[in-house]
């Protein structure tokens, strides 16, 4: 193998595998991407939820707002009367419903994880070193060959 192939090879090596390893594992590979990706459409499907909520939460405080049936309904389920109603209020017994209204919960985003440059770096200089120890056996298998016969 002549000398130069000897040098290009190695250098080569480390290029094509940390090219891989940063296109496929990297901060802005293929992987992270797709994490992202994923991530993007869960966040689409949590603020349409939000927006769903938000929409409903509008709706009940228009009502509340303007329609005397409604805050009726209300102010009896809190105890409240008009000036002609009389009211029975039970012992022990609470006729009260629980309204809890839901404003959504939050939705943490995570980093996606991918290859530090440097591991990569370490990876592809470690392969070229192989490389490199690979080349050197062959040239003593190919000088010790050529001197036996």
């Amino acid at each position: 193998m002549k000398f130069y192939l000897k040098i290009i090879t190695p250098i080569f090596v480390f290029a094509f595998v940390y090219s891989f390893l940063s296109m496929c594992f990297g901060s802005r590979g293929f992987f992270a991407c797709q994490q992202l990706r994923r991530q993007r459409e869960a966040l689409v499907q949590h603020v349409q939820l939000l927006s769903d909520i938000g929409e409903d939460l509008s709706i009940r405080i228009a009502n509340l707002s303007s329609d005397p049936q409604t805050i009726a309904v209300y102010a009896h389920e809190l105890g409240y009367v008009q000036k002609n109603e009389r009211l029975i209020k039970l012992m022990n017994f609470s006729g009260t419903v629980e309204r809890t209204e839901d404003a959504g919960v939050v939705y943490l985003i995570e980093a996606p994880r991918y290859l530090p440059d440097a591991v990569c770096k370490t990876i592809a200089v470690s392969i070229s070193i192989i490389v490199i120890m690979c080349e050197m056996i062959v040239s003593r298998k190919n000088a010790y060959s050529k001197k036996s016969s």
